[in-house]
């Protein structure tokens, strides 16, 4: 229970309006209390985030690069197998696998050539 001594008096307009006042005390108290658990929530010092170019799932033959494939394509407009293509001509010597990689880029170019049927 809420005592008079407690109770902030410019809560309350009149003597009769007691119940209103602890009331509104209350829910001062409850979203004061909510503040206080946000603010202890929140690191103070968040960690340094990993941005998407720095991370990379299987392998690390990406990380390196001045600029990586994907980035590449994306700000160059390329299409899919466009981006492929520069993908696997990028990691051919690094991935471990040349001559796969050799392949799925010409088969990409192949499927360039015949899509577009280009002659």
């Amino acid at each position: 229970m809420v005592k008079a001594a407690d109770v902030d008096p410019h809560l309350y307009q009149s003597k009769n309006s007691e119940r209103i006042g602890q009331k509104s005390l209350r829910n001062h108290n409850r979203r004061k209390k909510r503040m206080i658990y946000a603010q202890m929530a929140k690191p103070t010092d968040p960690l340094p985030k990993e941005t998407a170019l720095q991370k990379q799932t299987g392998g690390t033959h990406y990380k390196n690069m001045a600029i990586q494939p994907a980035e590449y394509a994306e700000k160059n407009g390329l299409s899919l197998l466009e981006g492929n293509v520069v993908k696997y001509i990028t990691r051919w010597k690094l991935k471990g696998q040349p001559l796969d990689d050799l392949n799925k880029a010409k088969h990409c170019i192949d499927l360039l050539i015949e899509i577009h049927n280009v002659k």
